[in-house]
Order: C-alpha cells, then structure tokens, then sequence
C-alpha cells in the first residue's frame, strides 16, 4: 500500500516531536500542550530577519519560503538524520516533506554519505565527461525500461522545461496542455503564466499553455477539439496519490499518439516511489 505524497508546497512539511537533545540550544522546557510543541525559535527568527535582507523571499528555493508554512513552522535547519531534522534553535522535527520529496533514503543515509565523500576525493566537475555520468545512466536505463536513453539534470524544473521544448521543436506547434489539479511544473514562464503570480510574462506566452482536468478524459478530449493541430504536448503527474480511473492514462496516451503530441509525465514525485521503475510501470503506460 502507498503512502499519498503531499503537495510539494503550501504546506507544512514538518511535523514537531518536542524532545530533550544534546543538540538543543533552546533553554525552553517540554511543554504541556501539543499547542506548543516546540521550543523557541530565537536564533530561527534572528536568521529570518537576515535572510530577508539579503534573498528575496528569504529562500534560494520558492517552495522553502516562509510564506509557504505556518508561522510555528522550523525557521532553519541545521542537521538531520533519517526522518528527523534539528532547527536552528535545537528543535526536533519528523520531516514529512523530505527535502520536497527529494529525499527517499532519508538525512545523512549512511552509504549515500560514503559513496559522496568516496566521489569528492576523486575531484569534481571535470572540463570533460567522468566515467560515473555513463554509469548512472546505464543504471537508470536499466531501472526506467521505458526511455531510450537519459539526461540527468539539476531539478524538475529543469527536465520539464526541457521536455516542452523538445515537443515543440518535434511537433513544430506552441501549445502545451497541462493538468490543471496538479501544483507545480516548472519555474518557466510556460507554467508560472498560469498562477496568479504571473507578472513579467507576456499574454502571448501566458496564451500559449491549455489546461485539462485530472482524471477526466472529456476535458483531454476537447482541448484536442478545440485546439486541432496546435497541441505541441500535454504535461502530467501519473498521480496524486490516488489511483486514477483505469481508462485515464491509457486514453490520454492514445489521444495524444492519435492527434500527434508528445506525452509528458512529470514522476519527479511518483518515480522511484510507485514501483523503482516509476508510476508509468505501475499504470503500464510509457510516455
């Protein structure tokens, strides 16, 4: 049985389990209520104040922002180990999120830790190519059967913007349908023209991407009634956390291979999760 992922931001990704440790520097007590489950957060809010003045939103990432948390929420953390981080204050947190749901092994893994200072004796971006680039994509290759071949990239954002624009140099078409009950694609302005913190991105961009309704076929199909010709690709999460309906994928996929656009799975959340070959294993579609 699997667990549902939460959203990959907008809300609280740790959850507090106050507790006496070596590595607190609070001089707070337990408390008595679950109201107060933490101690002070006055280093945390001391780094906020700083944070502020130096980054806009006070986070190099959008989604780690203090406006995607509530205000009792781990300012900063400073460590963590499997399930558990420590905030700045000394504070102790299951973290639900898990690096927005980067992190499957959990904190400090020890052999990820090993093999990672193993590689960094050996020196690290080299001007040319090193053998573990070909190694890990024979491994991933082998892993996720369905692609033909691989490119690793820095985040989601990256790889999905990527993939729209090899299915608009593939199609020679502009539009992109994307599924509009899913939060989050891209920081590109494809995508980010879409919600309401769109300015800077011009109409005609903002003009270019269609939406669709997850686990509704109808609204797949008459997009492609719609829009005849001009659909460069369409962009979704395999799921959510529940199971779509058995005709969803399979029907998106043959609408999209009969009105010749490019299937997108975004499995930054579903890959390695849903079964190590990806949700596209589990709903035996290959996009």
């Amino acid at each position: 049985m699997r667990n549902a992922p939460g959203p990959r931001s907008g809300t609280s990704s740790a959850a507090a389990t106050w507790r006496a440790s070596p590595t607190r520097r609070s001089d707070a007590t337990a408390p008595a209520s679950a109201a107060s489950a933490v101690g002070t957060f006055e280093r945390s809010n001391a780094l906020r104040e700083r944070a502020h003045a130096l980054i806009p939103g006070g986070a190099h990432t959008y989604a780690k922002g203090d406006d995607q948390f509530p205000r009792r929420s781990p300012g900063f953390i400073e460590r963590g180990e499997g399930c558990r981080v420590w905030d700045a204050d000394g504070n102790e947190f299951i973290e639900y999120g898990m690096g927005l749901r980067s992190v499957l092994l959990g904190h400090a893994y020890p052999p990820v830790v090993e093999a990672v200072q193993r590689q960094l004796q050996l020196g690290t971006n080299f001007t040319r190519p090193a053998q573990i680039e070909v190694e890990a994509a024979e491994e991933f290759l082998g892993i996720v059967t369905g692609a033909e071949m691989v490119k690793f990239t820095k985040d989601g954002s990256t790889a999905n913007d990527a993939a729209i624009r090899l299915a608009r140099a593939h199609t020679g078409r502009d539009r992109v349908a994307m599924c509009a009950d899913h939060p989050f694609f891209s920081t590109g302005d494809w995508f980010i023209g879409t919600t309401p913190m769109n300015a800077g991105i011009p109409k005609a961009v903002r003009d270019l991407t269609l939406q669709f309704r997850y686990d509704d076929l109808a609204s797949v199909e008459r997009l492609f009634a719609e829009h005849p010709g001009r659909i460069a690709c369409l962009i979704l999460e395999a799921s959510r956390g529940e199971d779509p309906r058995a005709d969803f994928l399979p029907g998106v996929q043959r609408l999209c291979r009969e009105h010749g656009a490019v299937l997108i799975l975004d499995e930054c959340i579903t890959g390695f999760r849903w079964h190590l070959g990806g949700a596209q294993r589990c709903y035996g579609i290959t996009p």
